[in-house]
């Protein structure tokens, strides 16, 4: 009688797990194929940073699985109809590449403060004498260097990737990177150089960047995302600053 009731009990435990790995629901994101820790980094498996941790915390409260597929950013626009995904992230509405139609967009997982970083010994730096800046490519410039950019005193270096812009501004090719100091920090520790080479340009003012996600077919999900990040906007502030990153709507 015991082992009928064993083997009972253990012919049930498989179609226990089986109905709860089938209530788990399974989405792709379209993500950035580049390397911006500690903002992002989906280049890799081990997918990390922020966006990364938002994400994964919201789809293990309901149950959700992610799947992320690095795109590159040329075919930014083109990514839903492409690659049958179910998100794109990040994005925005006032990205010059974000034009899909019928897009719903989020409330923004994170405002992150895109910091004008110069060498330390130029951190005083006035914006008039910033003539070469760097940007990642796909990256819109901000609108503080649209007059410069009008009036043909600024020249846009766009590069793919935040290695190459690094050793731009270490070799003196460009006067500023428009990134988050944190993204740079990063890349110099990996280089194995001290972080102390480079500073915020304290002249500069800083632009917060909303960082959204959009979807055309799962406005539940959204919906849900939406209001785990209203009632967690304080932990989510306070994990950006754990991870050295600037964030919040005051730039200052």
């Amino acid at each position: 009688m015991f082992n009928r009731f064993y083997l009972l009990i253990s012919l049930c435990i498989p179609v226990s797990n089986l109905a709860i790995a089938s209530d788990i629901k399974h989405l792709r994101v379209g993500v950035e194929a580049m390397n911006y820790y500690p903002v992002m980094d989906f280049t890799t498996p081990q997918h990390r940073g922020l966006l990364s941790d938002i994400m994964t915390d919201f789809g293990d409260l309901h149950n959700i699985s992610f799947e992320y597929i690095p795109l590159p950013l040329q075919r930014f626009n083109h990514w839903f109809e492409d690659n049958a995904i179910d998100f794109r992230l990040p994005d925005n509405p006032r990205w010059t590449q974000s034009i899909t139609a019928g897009l719903i967009y989020g409330e923004a997982l994170v405002t992150v403060c895109d910091t004008s970083v110069v060498l330390t010994e130029n951190s005083g730096i006035p914006m008039n004498e910033v003539t070469r800046l760097g940007l990642l490519n796909g990256f819109t410039p901000a609108e503080k260097w649209q007059k410069k950019r009008t009036d043909g005193t600024l020249t846009i270096a766009n590069e793919r990737s935040v290695r190459i812009l690094t050793r731009m501004l270490l070799n003196g090719l460009v006067d500023a990177i428009d990134l988050n100091i944190a993204t740079i920090k990063s890349e110099l520790v990996s280089l194995g150089l001290p972080e102390d080479l480079v500073a915020v340009a304290k002249n500069i003012p800083a632009n917060g960047v909303k960082y959204r996600i959009s979807t055309q077919s799962q406005p539940d999900v959204l919906a849900k995302l939406n209001r785990y990040v209203i009632e967690n906007r304080d932990s989510i502030n306070a994990r950006a600053r754990e991870y050295g990153i600037a964030a919040g709507t005051n730039c200052d």
